[in-house]
């Protein structure tokens, strides 16, 4: 069976790592460098905490998989400083939490267990002590290194399913194979309607701002999932040693595509700095670094699969934390002419 990858993000690689494990013929389609979008950037918060049992169940195999991963790596891939969710709607998370099994516990405002860099925590939170923050420069020149002799520097521009198998048109050749995983982000949903998929179209402007942690702040903080003073939802962990990175949700008039990018960096750059500046003393309001991005709009936490013929699509928003989950089953279900279960919220 010849196999093509549409896209060596970090599910595009795990899936390619994955089935030439598996002694499969696969090549890797990537028009800029690998994790070079959506997976770009040093961090990511991993955690068990989900609002839906079975994303619970999801990140509880995700990380042992990791295991094997770090394992092969010969270091730790994530750090368990452990992920705090604050906020009035911590107790349904808590419960998605109880039905799958998972330790947590919750805390009280101002409690000294949260180790945050602010003294600003005036709602209940949650402690998942399993979760942390996944070191994703070590992931990819894990993967990469795996992936290496199959990655094709070519830029997708078409797909073509047939009886025969699918054609995958690049800017440089045309090829025929027989399965095709699509795994692009951005990319996903206008190639993913050449064959007759659906997945989302719609994009929005994002990004992190990292800033120094002053020396006061707590050593090794956790992860902190959490809404701002004015309500605005905010994630915030450490990314490299002694910094801090924080993405701030803004609305569709701030951040919308047809804001434009420049426009919406802007607006994002300027109400984090106002977050950090009235709520986190222990942070410096210096930006030293930012990862842009073009999320879904409206799409919650959740992994996604459609598949028509020989093309199985991929999407879903914080698929990092799922990674190797994901590349095991696009696997199976390319080997098996299947289409694994979508997790988290209908879509």
């Amino acid at each position: 069976m010849s196999i093509a990858v549409i896209g060596a993000g970090v599910v595009g690689l795990a899936t390619t790592s994955e089935l030439l494990a598996r002694g499969m013929d696969v090549t890797c389609f990537e028009r800029g460098a690998p994790m070079g979008e959506r997976s770009v950037g040093e961090s990511r918060i991993f955690r068990y905490a989900h609002q839906v049992p079975d994303l619970v169940e999801a990140a509880r195999h995700a990380r042992l998989l990791f295991g094997d991963w770090e394992k092969a790596a010969g270091q730790d891939l994530i750090e368990a400083v452990g992920t705090v969710v604050s906020g009035d709607d911590v107790h349904g998370w808590a419960d998605a939490m109880t039905e799958a099994g998972a330790e947590h516990f919750l805390v009280g405002p101002g409690s000294a267990q949260l180790r945050l860099p602010t003294s600003i925590t005036a709602q209940h939170s949650l402690i998942d002590p399993a979760g942390g923050v996944i070191r994703v420069d070590r992931i990819r020149e894990l993967l990469t290194d795996r992936c290496r002799d199959a990655i094709r520097s070519e830029h997708v521009h078409g797909l073509e399913a047939g009886p025969e198998g699918v054609t995958v048109h690049t800017s440089h050749s045309s090829h025929r194979y027989d399965q095709v995983v699509l795994a692009a982000g951005a990319a996903t949903g206008p190639l993913a309607a050449q064959v007759g998929l659906y997945t989302p179209l719609a994009l929005h402007h994002h990004a992190r701002f990292t800033f120094p942690l002053r020396a006061t702040a707590p050593i090794g903080p956790p992860a902190w999932i959490t809404t701002s003073a004015s309500g605005l939802p905010t994630y915030q962990h450490s990314s490299t040693p002694g910094h801090w990175a924080v993405g701030l949700e803004l609305g569709p008039e701030a951040i919308g595509w047809t804001v434009g990018r420049d426009a919406a960096l802007a607006a994002l750059e300027a109400a984090t700095l106002d977050y950090v500046r009235a709520e986190l003393e222990l942070v410096e309001p210096r930006i030293v670094d930012r990862v842009y991005c073009t999320p879904y709009d409206g799409l919650a936490d959740g992994i996604h699969y459609r598949r028509r013929g020989g093309v199985l699509a991929v999407y879903g928003e914080n698929l990092m934390k799922f990674a190797p989950l994901i590349g095991r089953d696009c696997a199976d279900a390319v080997i098996n002419v299947s289409i694994p279960s979508s997790l988290g919220h209908a879509q």
